[in-house]
């Protein structure tokens, strides 16, 4: 690692310390002449000379090292006219020159609706991270439509030291996964949509609703503190420039549906994903909406459609902003499956192959509205988003004690997730004083109506049968229809008074800032969840064909349940139903708490003229319960815990030069509990269990952070950033010790620690120009370096998770100590290509292939003789395609070009054996856009 730090090093410092002299700065802003607005992304530049710089997303820009003398400085933009004026320039002194730019005759109208105020340029996003006092990493939305982005998630996979967990929805960041990240929209926080994670899956928020995403891996006292990775902020998309009409439509499909002879999914759910179904209310009639039998859908390609807008509406002192846009989605993918469970001494319990089935819809709206006073900003956002995801597996194989020849495990599987937000902002500016507020209400609903899990075993006269099968007399739980709903509420509010002092006049030109402020949120979770389980009755029966001498088994035919599992049956009493209440219909339950209180105080301060320092400290109440009726504890429980935080933090910019920045920062954090990890509540799947622990308890992180940066030019960076973190009272999922095996969670000993390095590199290779166009090649790169340890406390856990009705959590880890889960010692992104414009930049073409890859990382840590699990390395490639002629868009891409088999083994003491693998499939897409 250090040798590869190194190399990176050598090939770039030498831009960093060149020499200068003791010359004048220029400073000033630049606005449009007509209407006063600023305009980002106007080249400065002295005449006859190659140097200049460009303005900031407030239209202001500062040029140091300027000769002294007297200098023509020429003022630039797309689609206005050139200015120029002549200064004089003196040693060490600053002279401001402002210009008001007028509008030439030619209309680029993408270039416009791109230039003012709009985080969606990449080389903007550049400039905001140079001028930041605080480092931050963002990605626009132009650079995501080049790297074949099309939800959060990829977006954010794209920034440096960031993956993707694998097989689940959350994001893993400098190693630490779900529990030790945060997301927010526009600043203020969103609930998750999954009972067992902490932040919601970024899937659901389509690019095209996102202007750019910034990864906040530094905490500073006006963020919420319970993170350690990072905060995951989503600007959404606002309209800027002139009125538009966008129309998308896309289609394509995953080559893995080519190698499915027929394509089933379960009966119900239809092709839009808003379908709901009820669950029955009486256990002595089968009323359930939907069927067992799997059904033969065309899996047709991939459709989506989409259209979006904006316009302003001009009023006396005002002007009214509009976006809106309303999207749908879907995809269809198969793929060969296979799970296993393995003790520790290698013996297979469960060993299953088959087929997975999925169906995923993706349906956004969104409407943005803001009220520019110039001086005051109102912003409006309301966003709808559903997304449903199908999923039937069918799996065969052997399954110990239970179906040791010919085992047949089928579990369909339909999740939908709507989420509202609703958001309100605002954002005055007194001359030096700035006041920001924001409040939000955000509800989410995800549901599972009707899970269908079925366990069949082989005939019992050693004849092999792929169409009969019979019920197995193990448990009622091997044939269950299972319904849960999740609700949440959550109420969030910011506000902060900014203060600027110091010489010069507005909020960039001060010596300082003081900023006061206060963040809240009250969160409330319903989670109910019943399953009905089904006994099926053993008895003599005159239809039986095959015989077992001790038994008279129930067979039917796999594809058709339904013959045997309906309401003549049921009232035959052929089988019976029950919940894990018994013969009571009562949901397992839990209700979750969450409330945040924090107070903050931040300094900005220039110590020197090139040295800025942040300084912020954060008073931090935070309170959360869970309160739980569940079949492990039917008479109820509950876990609770408050504490008062005091979060300090500091950040320190050098500014070496005009090119080069150097930054130091150190934070304290907190890492919150789960709900589910609190709740005694059982979560089954198909080859795992999990339950939660009532005494886990939140974990305190120290952050330090060292990062140098050069930016060679308008889009280009180079950047290396040694990072470390300490982790008091982490947690953990694990086996803990008992015959059946479950996971569970716990603060699994007293330390933890990471530390690694972070590359990055952007630039143009080659630029060019035709007669009437530019061209360039470009490239970026991207790595993350980590070596994480933990302890691991088998006392600790038992002596700290005793609860007064004498529940105890014993654990029996293989070793002393380990590594953190998720982390992978290295992460690399890569992205290559080659762009062009031509016709007055009214056409481009943009080709890029983007390559990542992530290596082994530990899925699970082992315990009672069970080694890690493990997901091993994948490698991925991306090629995305995008063209544009005046108004008609064509975009083509192929994304996970290499189809990698993805697998997870379990590492036991003598060998290492597969516990899961799929694949992916090669997704083809075509859209097609046309704007108005």
């Amino acid at each position: 690692m250090i040798r590869i730090i190194v190399v990176f090093l050598t090939l770039v410092f030498s831009n960093i310390f060149h020499t200068y002299s003791q010359q004048g700065i220029l400073m000033g802003k630049v606005t449009d002449a007509e209407t006063g607005e600023e305009l980002i992304g106007a080249a400065i530049i002295i005449k006859g000379t190659t140097k200049g710089t460009i303005t900031d997303f407030d239209g202001n820009y500062i040029l140091d090292n300027v000769s002294s003398g007297k200098q023509i400085i020429l003022c630039s933009y797309i689609s206005y006219e050139t200015e120029e004026v002549e200064v004089e320039i003196a040693d060490d002194k600053t002279v401001n020159v402002s210009f008001e730019l007028r509008s030439s005759e030619v209309s680029l109208e993408e270039v416009q609706i791109i230039g003012r105020k709009n985080r969606e340029s990449e080389n903007l996003l550049l400039i905001e991270q140079k001028k930041a006092a605080v480092a931050v990493e963002s990605i626009g939305a132009r650079e995501l439509s080049a790297k074949g982005a099309s939800d959060a998630v990829d977006a954010a996979t794209k920034i440096t030291g960031i993956t993707k967990q694998e097989g689940t929805k959350t994001l893993n960041i400098r190693g630490l996964g779900d529990r030790y990240n945060s997301t927010t929209l526009n600043g203020l926080p969103i609930p998750s949509n999954n009972a067992e994670t902490k932040n919601i899956d970024l899937k659901i928020f389509t690019t095209d609703i996102i202007e750019y995403i910034s990864v906040e891996k530094i905490f500073t006292a006006n963020l919420y503190a319970d993170f350690a990775g990072a905060n995951v902020n989503i600007s959404s998309r606002q309209f800027t420039g002139r009125p538009f009409l966008n129309i998308d439509l896309k289609t394509g499909t995953n080559t893995g549906v080519f190698d499915a002879a027929q394509f089933y999914l379960q009966d119900g759910p239809g092709f839009w994903g808003f379908n709901d179904f009820e669950p029955t209310y009486s256990l002595q009639r089968y009323s359930f909406e939907t069927n067992w039998n799997p059904v033969e859908r065309n899996s047709a390609p991939n459709l989506g459609f989409g259209i979006s807008g904006g316009r302003s509406f001009a009023f006396p002192g005002s002007k009214l902003n509009a976006f809106y846009t309303l999207s749908y989605d879907n995809e269809y993918s198969y793929s060969d499956y296979m799970e296993r469970r393995v003790n520790g001494s290698n013996r297979i319990r469960k060993d299953l192959e088959g087929e997975q089935y999925n169906f995923e819809t993706q349906t956004t709206g969104m409407i943005n509205l803001n009220l520019d006073m110039r001086k005051h900003n109102l912003y409006y956002n309301f966003a709808l988003l559903n997304s449903s995801d199908q999923e039937l597996k069918n799996l065969n194989g052997f399954i110990q004690d239970l179906a040791e020849t010919g085992g047949l495990v089928r579990r369909s599987d339909f999740e939908r997730t709507t989420l509202i937000i609703n958001q309100l902002l605002g954002r005055h500016d007194f001359n030096k004083n700035i006041l920001k507020w924001g409040i939000s209400y955000n509800n989410v609903t995800n549901k599972i109506p009707d899970r269908r899990h079925l366990t069949l075993s082989n005939i019992h006269n050693g004849v092999e049968n792929e169409t009969f099968k019979h019920f197995t007399n193990d448990n009622e739980s091997d044939y269950f229809r299972y319904f849960h709903e999740l609700t949440e509420n959550e109420y969030a509010a910011n506000i902060s008074l900014e203060k600027s002092f110091g010489q010069g006049s507005g909020e960039n030109n001060a010596s300082g800032q003081l900023t006061f402020g206060y963040t809240g949120k009250y969160k409330k979770r319903n989670f109910e969840a019943t399953q009905f389980n089904h006994d099926i009755y053993h008895q003599a029966r005159k239809d039986s064909f095959f015989m077992n001498q001790d038994y008279y088994w129930v067979y039917v035919n796999i594809w058709d349940i339904d013959a045997f599992l309906n309401d003549e049956n049921l009232q035959n009493n052929e089988f019976y139903i029950r919940t894990f209440f018994g013969n009571t219909i009562r949901p397992q339950t839990y209700i979750g708490t969450q409330i945040i209180n924090g107070v903050y105080g931040l300094l900005e301060y220039s110590i020197a003229p090139r040295l800025l320092a942040t300084f912020g400290s954060r008073f931090e109440y935070v309170y959360q319960s869970v309160e739980y009726v569940t079949s492990e504890n039917p008479i109820g429980g509950n876990g609770d815990f408050s504490e008062l935080n005091i979060l300090p933090g500091f950040s320190l910019k050098y500014i070496i030069n005009d090119k080069n920045n150097l930054r130091l920062a150190a934070s304290k954090t907190y890492v919150l509990p789960q709900f589910t990890e609190m709740a005694l509540f059982l979560f089954e799947g198909i080859t795992e269990t999990s339950v939660g622990n009532p005494r886990i308890y939140l974990s305190k992180v120290y952050n330090l952070d060292l990062k140098w940066e050069m930016f060679p030019g308008p889009g280009e960076l180079f950047s290396a950033t040694p990072f470390g973190k300490y982790i008091i009272d982490p947690m953990n999922k694990f086996v803990m010790t008992g015959a059946a095996n479950d996971f569970t969670y716990a603060n699994t000993g007293d330390w933890a620690y990471i530390y690694g390095a972070e590359l990055e590199a952007k630039k143009d290779i080659f630029n060019f120009k035709t007669t009437n166009g530019t061209g360039k090649l470009f490239g970026s790169a991207n790595f993350t370096l980590m070596k994480t340890l933990q302890e691991l406390d088998e006392e600790k856990i038992a002596t700290e998770t005793v609860t007064s009705d004498g529940y105890v959590i014993n654990a029996n880890f293989n070793t002393k100590t380990d590594v953190l889960q998720g982390a992978a010692p290295l992460i690399a992104n890569a992205a290559f290509g080659y762009s062009s414009d031509w016709n007055e930049r009214r056409n481009s073409f943009t080709s890029t292939i983007v390559y990542n890859y992530v290596s082994d990382r530990v899925y699970l840590i082992g315990a009672n003789s069970f080694g890690n699990q493990v997901d091993k390395e994948v490698h991925t490639v991306d090629l995305i395609i995008k063209a544009r002629f005046s108004n008609l868009g064509i975009g083509l891409s192929a994304k996970n070009l290499l189809d990698p088999d993805i697998q997870r083994i379990q590492e036991n003491e003598t060998r290492s054996l597969l516990v899961r693998s799929y694949k992916r499939g090669i997704k083809f897409s075509f859209d097609i856009s046309c704007k108005f």
